[in-house]
């Protein structure tokens, strides 16, 4: 198995950082990788929680909430890799609280396909892109909540909605 981690502390309260994580159907609308995302079972957020994920070239995963601390982490277990060279995937995602800022990981443990051939992808290869990854979706979260911040702030300020 191979354990890949990254932390990010993003310029956004802790608990709008989590809000954000915590709709579990929505992460197309910050991870840049992916096209749509959707509730495909169970509810809609914490244990048991199943999402498709469809990427850009077309490529789809299915994901299962396996654990859930409100407000603070869960982990999601690949129930269908799809293409990707995996034989198991769990990533877990945290948010704590650092000031007015939220520290946010996300950390996979990991096993490749393809014996001792997929070992040495994975270290040549796919940790990288895993931490590269993880990077651009947690630039993508931090940007997306503070859009919605300032979108939230506009309406309380004039009573509309921008367009």
């Amino acid at each position: 198995m191979h354990t890949v981690s990254v932390e990010k502390v993003i310029s956004v309260p802790a608990e709008d950082a989590w809000a954000a994580l915590d709709e579990f159907g929505r992460v197309s609308a910050y991870n840049p990788h992916v096209a749509t995302s959707k509730i495909i079972n169970g509810p809609e957020t914490g244990v048991g929680a199943t999402r498709e994920c469809v990427f850009e070239d077309g490529g789809r995963i299915e994901e299962e909430i396996v654990e859930y601390s409100p407000g603070s982490n869960y982990t999601v277990e690949f129930i269908d890799v799809g293409s990707m060279p995996l034989k198991r995937n769990r990533v877990q995602i945290s948010v704590e609280e650092r000031g007015d800022a939220a520290a946010v990981t996300m950390a996979a443990t990991f096993e490749p396909k393809y014996g001792f051939v997929g070992t040495i992808m994975a270290k040549l290869v796919m940790e990288s892109r895993f931490r590269s990854t993880f990077e651009e979706v947690l630039d993508g979260l931090e940007a997306y909540v503070l859009a919605n911040r300032e979108d939230s702030t506009e309406t309380e300020q004039t009573g509309v909605l921008s367009e």
